[in-house]
């Protein structure tokens, strides 16, 4: 059998015209998938006995206020710490994930604390911003996508206590349009803003929807004399759809398809009507904005989540108690054959052409 080097294999794709430049430095090579997770688990596993075995020691960190802030600062810090000096590591990662959580909730409980047992939105907006510090300091792929949906929650709290739930939906939305159509930034730093992207993703589609999570979990969130305006309930989706408009406005630019043509007149009266029905069933706007950036980036993850949380939206939609099922079905209803006419349209009208570029 013929073999070659790392070398002569890179000098005969370079003579084919196939390769440029220099050849790239060997990276480290991955452990088998269960190797990793055995150690992953076994991380967790440390993490957890070691904070048991803390908190019992340390029983006063869950008792004082000014005992838990530092002790959840120092948590922070030493998994900030340990993924710097041991990034590639799966047993210290999993490790270093656990610790930062333990800090966090720590903090969370000496800021309720010291609120006397009754938080304010300042607190919760402390506590994003903690969150949004982390996600940017600490480098690790699941840790960012971790803190940057838990900034966003806390960030819903914070503007549910005052009134303004939706104003979270809103900043999730334009945050999940900008981290993924900045194709430059996305391709000088992935490691940072893909996974920023992934949770403003995934904060997005819960806020917009409440999928996973019903509104009987963020009541008890909430202070009893909270309140929600009901007009504001409708910024979200709103802004989330007016959000979908412009990206598709912006992918339509990108695609090379003239502002007046046929195509782009279609395809941004086609947004419109998509974000006209998330209007009426909250949650599809979200849902299809995230498919659409996922399709535009060419990320398979990105449209699975799309997918599945569109399915999900509309399962749950017609399931919860808000109003007679016959109205939900003419609502779905409506939307199909809306969507339906929208294809139509744009076969019947629409050239070839401008078709595969819209």
């Amino acid at each position: 059998m013929n073999t070659c080097t790392r070398d002569e294999l890179w000098k005969r794709l370079a003579a084919a015209g196939l390769v440029s430049g220099d050849l790239p430095v060997a990276g480290e090579s991955q452990s088998p998938w269960p190797v990793r997770a055995m150690l992953g688990i076994a991380g967790w596993m440390g993490a957890l006995f070691l904070l048991g075995f803390a908190g019992v020691a340390f029983s006063i960190l869950f008792r004082s206020a000014t005992a838990a802030l530092p002790g959840g600062a120092i948590c922070c810090i030493t998994a900030y710490t340990i993924f710097r000096a041991m990034p590639r590591n799966d047993f210290v990662a999993q490790f270093g994930i656990a610790t930062s959580i333990a800090g966090q909730a720590l903090l969370l409980f000496g800021l309720v604390k010291l609120a006397g047992g009754q938080p304010s939105s300042g607190t919760y907006l402390l506590m994003a911003a903690i969150e949004v510090v982390l996600a940017l300091a600490v480098p690790n792929y699941i840790h960012r996508v971790f803190t940057t949906v838990a900034a966003n929650f806390y960030f819903w709290i914070a503007s549910a206590i005052v009134g303004v739930p939706a104003l979270a939906t809103a900043v999730a939305a334009v945050g999940f349009a900008l981290v993924w159509l900045g194709q430059v930034q996305m391709a000088a730093r992935p490691s940072l803003w893909e996974p920023l992207g992934y949770g403003f993703a995934i904060a997005l589609l819960q806020l917009d929807g409440s999928l996973m999570i019903g509104p009987e979990f963020w009541r008890m969130l909430l202070p009893s004399d909270a309140r929600q305006p009901h007009f504001l309930l409708w910024t979200g989706p709103v802004v989330t759809g007016l959000v979908f408009v412009y990206v598709v406005w912006v992918l339509r630019e990108r695609a090379g398809v003239e502002p007046d043509s046929t195509g782009s007149i279609l395809t941004v009266a086609a947004a419109v009507v998509l974000a006209l029905c998330g209007l009426a069933a909250p949650g599809i706007s979200a849902a299809i904005l995230v498919l659409a950036l996922g399709f535009a980036n060419a990320d398979r993850l990105l449209m699975g989540i799309g997918l599945l949380a569109f399915g999900g939206y509309l399962s749950h939609f017609y399931y919860q108690l808000s109003s007679t099922l016959l109205m939900k079905s003419i609502i779905l209803a409506g939307t199909g054959v809306a969507l339906l006419g929208l294809r139509w349209t744009i076969e019947r009208f629409l050239p070839a052409e401008e078709s595969s570029n819209a």
